[in-house]
């Protein structure tokens, strides 16, 4: 190291102090690179020392950004289903580049019909719709998809959602 160098020079053994620390954080619950980086700067230890660190993590195959973001994909679809621009936004928050994203959005999606996908959560909710007059209950409905990142297919979804309520008994007057 430059003697000039801004940061301190490492410790002995810090190299397997933040190899240890990685492991237990890892050993909780999957990270991303990035997410690792932070966790292990907050901890104290210094760049070079990190670096070296998630070096030797992917040459492990222990940390790998594009596995962790499918997983991540899979069990967020499985749990609480999201459109793709939610998922987008949550994937670039754990620090996963954005062409990485959009590989793993593709294959994830791959054969996924996200109207059918917004249709299906739109269903599990439809009593929070009942007795609501048309207009709010799609105002309600348009958010919701919103929030969870199906952007132009909500609009579909919830007309959809609107017309087969409506058949199946719900005219939109209040509950007596």
């Amino acid at each position: 190291m430059k003697p000039n160098s801004s940061s301190p020079p490492d410790r002995p053994n810090s190299s397997q102090r933040a190899k240890n620390a990685a492991f237990r954080l890892l050993s909780a619950r999957a990270y991303s690179c990035a997410e690792l980086r932070e966790r292990l700067r907050r901890r104290g230890f210094h760049d070079p020392v990190v670096e070296r660190t998630l070096d030797e993590l992917a040459r492990l195959k222990l940390v790998d950004d594009r596995d962790y973001a499918l997983r991540f994909v899979q069990e967020r679809m499985r749990i609480r289903p999201a459109g793709r621009g939610l998922l987008r936004l949550q994937l670039k928050k754990r620090g996963i580049d954005s062409a990485t994203t959009e590989d793993v959005l593709d294959e994830s999606f791959d054969g996924v019909d996200p109207e059918a996908v917004a249709l299906d959560l739109l269903r599990s909710r439809r009593r929070r719709y009942d007795g609501v007059e048309r207009r709010k209950a799609l105002s309600r409905m348009y958010g919701f998809l919103g929030r969870r990142g199906f952007g132009a297919v909500a609009h579909a979804a919830a007309e959809r959602a609107w017309l087969e309520f409506r058949e199946s008994g719900h005219d939109g007057a209040p509950d007596t």
